[in-house]
């Protein structure tokens, strides 16, 4: 059909960039200040371990490099005044530069023990409470943080039709949370694979194609030209500017072939742009 060279159509929906957050160091948690779906700025505390055990690693740390220090300063003396080794010299070096790389890493670790939030965004999932023991183990997470000013629209280009896509082109999308509302938009990347054309450094043998096999459409990155409007309630919602991720729709691009059929989609969309009053 020439609109789907012309005005190829497809499904949006809408991703959101999540954290996963895991803790630096391992420990009891003492404070957790946040709420489910609070906004969030970047810095702000999601929860606290206890500091105590870091404190005393610093201070240990800072003792014996403040003896190491004045260590070396008598021995550089002596040495100068030829009744010192230059071996006493160098161990005390070598001691002083150990134990401020040291020092370095507690005073990391101890700063590790407020747990802030990576950028802009809620949190969700949230089941952790004081006295929650927490590691630094990448097998799970804590606490999941949604970055609410990271997000990407992708639209679902049938294989036929891809080709006709170039970045820059403008294209309109409309979504089931915003009836009536159609924004505008433009490519802002084609992505050149599928999840059927990617292979896995699992040890598995992938399957042969068959004729039974559907064409998966190739996923295209638009970026919405228009500010969501804030006419919801919720506050997840709001702070997303009215489009949180999994935000499902329909969506066109306008090509530069066959141009004519530019109207009869964007009449279409809009037609389903009204219809998302009442169909679910």
């Amino acid at each position: 059909m020439p609109m789907q060279w012309g005005a190829p159509g497809g499904t949006t929906n809408n991703y959101q960039y999540l954290v996963e957050i895991t803790p630096n160091i391992t420990g009891q948690v003492t404070e957790v200040p946040v709420k489910p779906l609070q906004p969030l700025k970047k810095g702000d505390v999601l929860f606290k371990i206890e500091p105590r055990p870091f404190q005393a690693a610093v201070d240990k740390l800072e003792a014996n490099l403040k003896l190491s220090t004045a260590n070396l300063q008598r021995a550089r003396q002596l040495y100068a005044r030829k009744v010192g080794s230059k071996l006493d010299v160098d161990k005390f070096t070598a001691e002083v530069g150990k134990l401020a790389a040291e020092l370095d890493a507690a005073r990391y670790d101890l700063e590790s023990t407020v747990v802030r939030a990576p950028g802009d965004g809620y949190v969700t999932g949230l089941s952790l409470y004081p006295g929650h023991r927490v590691g630094k183990f990448i097998v799970r997470s804590y606490i999941s943080f949604v970055i609410s000013n990271k997000q990407k629209v992708a639209i679902g280009i049938n294989q036929n039709a891809i080709r006709h896509i170039r970045i820059g082109q403008a294209a309109e999308v409309t979504f089931k949370l915003q009836p009536g509302k159609v924004f505008n938009a433009k490519v802002e990347a084609i992505i050149p694979i599928t999840k059927t054309g990617h292979l896995l450094p699992n040890g598995d043998i992938p399957l042969a194609p068959t004729a039974l096999d559907k064409a998966l459409p190739y996923s295209v990155v638009l970026k919405l030209e228009d500010i969501m409007p804030n006419d919801t309630e919720f506050e997840a919602l709001s702070i997303n500017h009215g489009l949180p991720g999994g935000a499902y729709g329909i969506g066109a691009i306008y090509t530069d072939s066959v141009t004519s059929t530019h109207i009869i989609r964007k009449v279409m969309l809009r037609m389903t742009a009204w219809m998302n009053y009442i169909l679910p």
